[in-house]
């Protein structure tokens, strides 16, 4: 190889040289701003995650609260409605629910609770439920939703279902047989 080649082969070797560089410099940008992407598809995960569980501790407490108060409206204060929201083994979300008597946790489907407890957790629940939807629904008809209370609690759970009907902004058509329910209904229609 003579010199004349020699020096041919140098420039196209530094033509390739400042090809590269300029290549290489455009990565580096692409890369950075592939990770400031990144970054803020981080930060936007991380805002989404934090608001889904700020709701999730919201509607936790709304449901806890609003069953509590049903229930010690006929129960008395020993008595606390608990959820808790987790994953199980197979990572799929599940809510739970507890009875809490004076710190005891009790699970429905596996702890002995009264019918007239089960029922006015039931029915406050289904209060709640309604109360949440978008659409509001308004009415409501239920068929004996208290047919386990003792008749000496009906009196309170008269003034709970006012109270919850009046808080939840929700009127309430309960069909019944039970003369005490009957006769502490705002209106009766017999039939």
């Amino acid at each position: 190889m003579n010199v004349e080649e020699l020096y041919d082969k140098c420039i196209q070797l530094d033509g390739i040289r400042k090809d590269k560089q300029q290549e290489y410099s455009k990565n580096k940008i692409n890369i950075s701003k592939e990770k400031r992407k990144a970054e803020l598809l981080e930060m936007a995960r991380a805002t989404v995650i934090k608001i889904g569980e700020d709701t999730q501790n919201e509607i936790k407490n709304y449901i806890e609260e609003t069953i509590t108060f049903a229930i010690q409206t006929v129960y008395g204060e020993q008595f606390k409605f608990v959820v808790n929201f987790n994953y199980d083994k197979r990572d799929q979300f599940e809510i739970q629910f507890f009875i809490n008597r004076n710190g005891i946790l009790l699970e429905p489907r596996k702890n002995t609770i009264s019918g007239g407890l089960t029922d006015v957790c039931a029915f406050s629940l289904r209060m709640v439920l309604f109360s949440l939807e978008d659409e509001i629904i308004g009415i409501i008809i239920l068929d004996e939703p208290f047919k386990n209370v003792s008749k000496s609690f009906i009196p309170l759970v008269s003034q709970m279902v006012k109270e919850l009907s009046d808080l939840l902004e929700l009127q309430l058509i309960i069909c019944s047989h039970t003369d005490e329910i009957i006769e502490l209904a705002d209106q009766i229609i017999q039939l």
